[in-house]
């Protein structure tokens, strides 16, 4: 029998660079060989390298799920739609000494070639003259993922009426690396960067007023981008599946323990509930604000009505944990409990009996479409009575290290059996 520690040295892992970290965090008894299956997955998917909606790697991602799911007796089809093009362009911030800084464009990406003065902008304190400038907005500490939080909305909508030239925002989050914000399509938001916090000191002796150069190139068309769809017949109670397949690159930690969940639940759930209506969905689009979810409720989910649970497998399901040592961080043998377990009123009792010991998901709350994240919160605006979900943000949420040594493997196998005993309880 393949031990636990062994199952994370699996040449798969090794030829991506993982990290073999062992932990022994699973109190939960699962089969071992659940270990080397999901993280086939993990290694398979940060394979196809970045994700941004509609790549390459987006592609090859619908590729394999649909190859998998027909495989395990689903029918399959896909949902197309259009997102902004985006395969991890930068642009730059070039100061008066010569100095060029370079970091990701925010997407929806507005082109710019403009030379202006610079403001800083510190979290709590707004400069009074905004109008036609480079602001330099330093943001608070903590795990940035959307430009819908009220600290950013702030920002952009400062920007916005005093029509700044554009932003430069130092993303100071957990792992020191510029962050990537998800935003929707349609937002109205000037030109904007985000950096490092290691550029912050150079920033800082650029004196206001100084003048520099901020420069984004055009924006590409838009391509399109595919959810997948899948489905398999029966008699018996409907359940839908769900989990996002796009992001700001590899991913690996934020989105590829959902899409091994995906898979197992799709294997699994297709033997285990022979009589189950079965609807999974592996959705694009998740970088503008959930777009692939909502064209998939908007047009092809099942009813409220005809859902008996909906189980969705959002981002971070089991990252790894680290310490953080001065200018290093150090890998933990845990998970990083900064993920979240939400439920309908009455499932949070179950979800907590269920997922007792696994960190953070053991304080499964009570949630509405107010307090949900992610696409949990669609899915519960839409009137989903019967659902649960987790969301979450790793340390390396939205960075360009998002890859699979920042994966906790054995936690990753204790989550999974415990989303299959909790469906089989649910539905029970």
């Amino acid at each position: 029998m393949m031990s636990r520690r062994r199952a994370l040295l699996l040449p798969a892992a090794a030829a991506l660079g993982a990290c073999a970290s062992v932990t022994e965090t699973s109190p939960l008894e699962f089969e071992e060989g659940n270990v080397g299956t999901i993280e086939h997955a993990i290694a398979k998917y940060a394979g196809f390298g970045a994700h941004f909606s509609g790549s390459a790697g987006d592609h090859a991602t619908t590729d394999w799920l649909d190859r998998e799911l027909l495989g395990a007796g689903y029918e399959t089809r896909r949902q197309r739609f259009e997102v902004p093009t985006c395969d991890g362009e930068t642009g730059s911030l070039t100061l008066s000494d010569g100095t060029t800084l370079s970091g990701p464009v925010q997407m929806p990406g507005k082109a710019i070639e403009t030379q202006a003065e610079l403001v800083h902008w510190h979290a709590d304190l707004p400069p009074t003259e905004l109008g036609g400038k480079l602001v330099v907005y330093h943001s608070r500490f903590g795990r940035h993922s959307s430009l819908m939080s009220p600290e950013w909305q702030r920002v952009l909508k400062a920007t916005r009426e005093a029509q700044s030239a554009g932003i430069v925002a130092i993303t100071n989050g957990p792992s020191r690396l510029a962050i990537r914000l998800n935003a929707p399509v349609d937002i109205h938001l000037v030109p904007m960067l985000t950096i490092a916090p290691a550029n912050a000191a150079t920033l800082r002796v650029a004196a206001q007023g100084q003048s520099a150069r901020l420069s984004i190139a055009s924006a590409r068309p838009t391509r399109h981008a595919d959810n997948l769809i899948a489905h398999r017949k029966g008699s018996g109670p409907r359940i839908v599946v769900s989990t996002p397949k796009s992001g700001w690159g590899i991913c690996a930690s934020e989105r590829g323990p959902g899409i091994a969940i995906f898979l197992e639940l799709g294997r699994k759930l297709g033997s285990s509930l022979p009589e189950a209506d079965i609807h999974l969905v592996a959705t694009s689009g998740h970088e503008y604000e959930n777009l692939g979810a909502h064209k998939f409720l908007e047009r092809a989910a099942p009813t409220p009505a005809e859902t008996a649970l909906w189980v969705h497998l959002g981002a971070n399901l089991s990252s790894a944990d680290f310490h953080d040592l001065g200018p290093s961080l150090l890998k933990l043998p845990s998970p990083d409990p900064q993920r979240y377990l939400g439920a309908t009123k009455g499932l949070d009792t179950l979800a907590r009996e269920i997922f007792g010991g696994r960190p953070g998901l053991e304080a499964a709350y009570a949630m509405s479409a107010e307090d949900a994240a992610g696409e949990l919160r669609e899915i519960l605006a839409a009137g989903y009575t019967s659902a649960l979900g987790v969301f979450g943000a790793g340390r390396f949420h939205h960075t360009d290290q998002d890859t699979p040594d920042k994966v906790d493997l054995i936690e990753l196998a204790a989550t999974a059996s415990a989303f299959v005993k909790m469906i089989h309880r649910a539905i029970g």
